[in-house]
C-alpha cells in the first residue's frame, strides 16, 4: 500500500491516446470473462481489497524468491550465491511456517534445476504489443496487449529462445495430469509469445515451470495430556500416539519434515515441460483477445457491468467484492479497500501512462 493514497478514479472510461493505449493484460481478460462487475471494480475503479488471500500471499512469496534466483543466474552468480539471493528475498514474510515452506520449495527447486542447459536473457520482462484482428489485420484503437514475462532464455543445445512461466498450485502437477492438459488452452502462453516477439525475442515456445505447494501443516500440542499416549498390546508399555503431540512444533522441526517430504517426491513438487503453440493456436488466441477487447469497450461505453453469481465462489474462496455486490460493504470503506494508483500495478509501463 503506497504512502500517499490514490484518488478514486472517475467511472468514465479512460481517455484514449493515439500514442499510448491503455493496456489489457491476460489477468484482466480473465477477470472480465469471470465477472464484469468485479472487473469494473478492480480494473476501472482500481479498488483492491486490503487483505489478500493466503494462497495469493504465498504465491507472491514464491514468485519473489524465483525472481531473485533467476536474476542471480542472469547476472552470472553461481553455486550457493544463487540460492542465498533467493532465500534472502523471502526473509520479510511475517509467518514463520509460510517462510519455511517457501524456503524449502525454493531450495528444492534450485537443486532440481540448477544444471539446466539454459542461458538467461531476461527476467521480469515487460512488453507492450498491438491487439490485432487476425481476419483483417486491423489494430485495436482502444487497447494494447501488455504483460510481464517471468523469464526469457536460450536453450544452449539448440539455440532456441523460450519464454519461462512460473506457477504454484495445490493440484497434482505431475507431467500428464489434468493441470498440464489444460495448458493446451491457456491464453497466457500465446499472449506472452506475442509479447516476446514484440520486444525482439523470437521465442518459439514456453518452458512452463510448476511448483506444487506444501500441504503439510505444523503440529499442534494435543490439549488433553491423558489422550496423548496409547498402550502397546505386546509390550504393555505406553507410547506417544502418532496422531497426538506433546508440544507445538517449532519452525525448525517443521522444516525437517518439509525438507524430507520434498526430497522424497521431487518430481511431484517440481515439474517442467514445454508448452508449444501452432499457428492456428496463436490465431485462435488473437481472436479471443480481439473480441474481449471489443466487449470491454462496449461495456464501458454502455456503463453496464453485469454480475455473474456463478463466479461469487470458486475453489473454496469467495469473491473479494461479494459483500459490495450484496450491499453489505462499500467500496469506499478504508478498512476493507484501497485505491490502486494504476490498473496494472505490476507493470511500470502502466504506471507511467
Amino acid at each position: 500500500m503506497s504512502a500517499a493514497p490514490c484518488a478514486l478514479p472517475s467511472a468514465l472510461p479512460p481517455e484514449r491516446s493515439r500514442v499510448h493505449l491503455p493496456l489489457l493484460t491476460t489477468s484482466e481478460v480473465r477477470s472480465f470473462l469471470r465477472c464484469r462487475r468485479a472487473h469494473h471494480y478492480r480494473y476501472r475503479l482500481r479498488v483492491r481489497p486490503i487483505e489478500t488471500s493466503a494462497a495469493l500471499r504465498f504465491g507472491t512469496l514464491i514468485h519473489a524468491g524465483l525472481e531473485a534466483m533467476w536474476r542471480a543466474w542472469l547476472e552470472g552468480f553461481g553455486g550457493d550465491d544463487v540460492l542465498s539471493a533467493s532465500l534472502d528475498a523471502v526473509q520479510a514474510e511475517a509467518d514463520a511456517f509460510d517462510r519455511v515452506k517457501a524456503e524449502e520449495l525454493l531450495r528444492g527447486y534450485y537443486l532440481r534445476w540448477r544444471d539446466a542447459d539454459l542461458e538467461v536473457l531476461g527476467v521480469e520482462v515487460e512488453f507492450r504489443s498491438a491487439i490485432t484482428n487476425p481476419a483483417t489485420g486491423a489494430r485495436s484503437r482502444t487497447y494494447d496487449l501488455g504483460g510481464k514475462i517471468d523469464a526469457i532464455v536460450r536453450e544452449l543445445a539448440t539455440g532456441r529462445v523460450l519464454i519461462v512461466e512460473h506457477k504454484t498450485t495445490s493440484e497434482d502437477a505431475t507431467i500428464g495430469s489434468a493441470y498440464w492438459r489444460r495448458l493446451r488452452l491457456d491464453p497466457q502462453v500465446s499472449n506472452y509469445l506475442v509479447g516476446a516477439r514484440a520486444i525482439g525475442h523470437e521465442a518459439t515456445s514456453c518452458l512452463y515451470d510448476v511448483l506444487a505447494k506444501v500441504s503439510l501443516r505444523p503440529y499442534k500440542e494435543t490439549p488433553d495430556p491423558e489422550k496423548r499416549f496409547v498402550t502397546d498390546k505386546v509390550t504393555k508399555l505406553q507410547r506417544l500416539d502418532a496422531r497426538q503431540h506433546d508440544h507445538d512444533e517449532t519452525p525448525e522441526e517443521f522444516r525437517a519434515r518439509v525438507r524430507a517430504s520434498i526430497a522424497e517426491d521431487s518430481e511431484g513438487y517440481f515439474s517442467r515441460g514445454e508448452v508449444v503453440r501452432s499457428e492456428e493456436d496463436e490465431q485462435d488466441a488473437a481472436f479471443d483477445v480481439w473480441n474481449v477487447a471489443r466487449e470491454v469497450r462496449d461495456a464501458e461505453r454502455g456503463m453496464r457491468f453485469p454480475r455473474n453469481p456463478a463466479a461469487c465462489s470458486s475453489f473454496g474462496s469467495t469473491c473479494e467484492y461479494f459483500d459490495v455486490c450484496s450491499r453489505t460493504a462499500a467500496l469506499d470503506d478504508p478498512t476493507r479497500f484501497r485505491v490502486a494508483c494504476a490498473a496494472h500495478e505490476e507493470l511500470s509501463a502502466a504506471r507511467a501512462d
